[in-house]
């Protein structure tokens, strides 16, 4: 009878052990994050694509594009015609449940200079649809619209529209949808259109929770930030066209001029947001000034280049997010925190309690 229930009680304690053991692996797997909306442009890309994502290749040329709607009716006389859709661009699907508000349009485009009889009054329309459903739609008609050699515009110098609706849309694309915009124009000339450069960032700003920055941390002269996509992109294109950069000592670091593999991306963290378990990208630099203070380093992230990008760059203080029971950094990232060390140790007590008994 001792021996049953001696081993009823040591199940017991081996089922408490594994589940102390469920509880660590998850604290440790994936942490819980909070998201607050931040100014996020996606960009019009070739191969209608849409994303945050910019070419980080600062030689890369625009793509352009001639479009034209306006039908003759005599060799005097012509009309602006019907909406003409210049193309329909489609995100990725979301990995995440992502916000979007607050929506703010733009478009660079110049009149063709070889039809100097007419003046373009370009009228534009935006559409935006989520898995094909349209959700939104702005109608931008202005008769007095122009962009022409009048003004010292040309190709190599187009004009950028930009449009703020006076709008209260607002929608949250679910785990795994996709986000697309159809532009259409009208107008009594034909005009180009540039995009999917540093430079001609052709888009859709909105406020949104695509992008999270998580956790920092410090491992002797090495520092590293993480960050959650709601719109995967691909980092290195940020890091080669320093979009992404550091402040040490208010000097901001040349990405070029970093150590051989630095700066380095490599897989981050797991974060929970909304029920979903999302890997971060982690990106980490190494500094060679030993008297640098690198925890009050700043990271400063775009999508684009600083001085010409429609987003402010965001910036955090490496101190505000440095995670201190993990000051190892990648070579210390299986360290276990408060909770799971105490975990650990329940569980070897428990461990040692049974084979006393037994």
């Amino acid at each position: 009878m001792n021996t049953v229930f001696s081993n009823k009680k040591n199940v017991f304690f081996a089922f408490f052990i594994f589940t102390l053991f469920v509880i660590m692996s998850a604290n440790a797997s994936a942490e819980e994050i909070e998201s607050t909306p931040v100014p996020i442009h996606l960009n019009l890309k070739e191969s209608a694509k849409f994303s945050p994502e910019t070419s980080g290749d600062l030689e890369r040329v625009a793509v352009e594009e001639k479009h034209s709607s306006y039908e003759t009716s005599s060799p005097f006389t012509r009309n602006k015609g019907d909406w003409k859709n210049m193309g329909t661009w489609e995100s990725d699907s979301v990995n995440y449940d992502t916000q979007v508000s607050n929506i703010m349009f733009n478009l660079w485009w110049v009149e063709d200079t070889n039809e100097e009889d007419y003046d373009a009054a370009l009228d534009l329309q935006w559409t935006v649809y989520v898995d094909g459903t349209e959700i939104y739609q702005f109608t931008d008609e202005d008769a007095n619209r122009e962009c022409d050699d009048s003004q010292g515009a040309s190709k190599e110098d187009p004009c950028e529209y930009v449009a703020t609706p006076n709008n209260d849309l607002s929608t949250t694309l679910t785990t795994g949808q996709k986000l697309s915009l159809k532009v259409e124009m009208k107008a009594f000339q034909s005009i180009y259109i540039f995009y999917d450069n540093f430079t001609r960032d052709s888009g859709m700003k909105v406020e949104s929770n695509a992008l999270i920055l998580g956790n920092t941390g410090i491992s002797g002269n090495n520092i590293y930030f993480e960050f959650i996509e709601g719109w995967s992109t691909d980092c290195n294109e940020a890091i080669d066209g320093n979009f992404i950069t550091i402040l040490v000592d208010g000097i901001e670091l040349d990405n070029a001029e970093q150590n051989s593999g630095y700066p380095k991306v490599s897989e981050g963290s797991k974060y929970m947001l909304n029920g979903s378990e999302i890997t971060s990208e982690r990106v980490t630099w190494v500094i060679d000034d030993e008297y640098a203070k690198l925890d009050q380093s700043v990271i400063s992230f775009s999508y684009s280049k600083k001085d010409t990008s429609t987003t402010t760059p965001i910036l955090l203080n490496i101190a505000d997010k440095l995670v201190v029971n993990n000051v190892g950094g990648e070579e210390d990232a299986g360290l276990l925190s408060g909770f799971g060390f105490v975990v650990v140790v329940s569980a070897l007590f428990l461990t040692s309690y049974i084979r006393r008994k037994v």
